[in-house]
């Protein structure tokens, strides 16, 4: 089921759509939280770094908290390149900080104003 919701949210993303990508980001910060799976983790790690470099920062934040708020703290194998990007952001207001200067929020296109 996984890898099917998964493609789904990935040819919505291709379409330029986004709800389908915003869905399997909350369930990897919330699905992950309750039933970890190292696959699908490294799958969001990917994802959010995929999208971090495209000036999205939705997933990041996901990621972000699902790191803060999972109760088991065991140390988890975070890449080096998106725990370098982590070290910016210290709490969610930081995160809407860095959107004005990073661009538009997840799903908002700049002419949408």
């Amino acid at each position: 089921v996984y890898e099917e919701f998964k493609r789904y949210a990935l040819e919505d993303a291709a379409a330029g759509y986004t709800y389908g990508m915003e869905c399997l980001y909350r369930y990897f910060s919330y699905g992950l939280e309750s039933h970890f799976r190292r696959g699908p983790f490294e799958d969001f790690q990917v994802l959010v770094l995929e999208d971090y470099k495209r000036n999205n920062l939705y997933g990041l934040e996901k990621f972000w908290a699902l790191l803060h708020y999972r109760k088991d703290k065991r140390p988890l194998k975070i890449l080096d390149e998106l725990q370098e990007i982590l070290q910016k952001f210290q709490t969610l207001e930081d995160f809407q900080k860095s959107v004005s200067r990073i661009g538009p929020a997840y799903g908002e296109r700049e002419d949408d104003e």
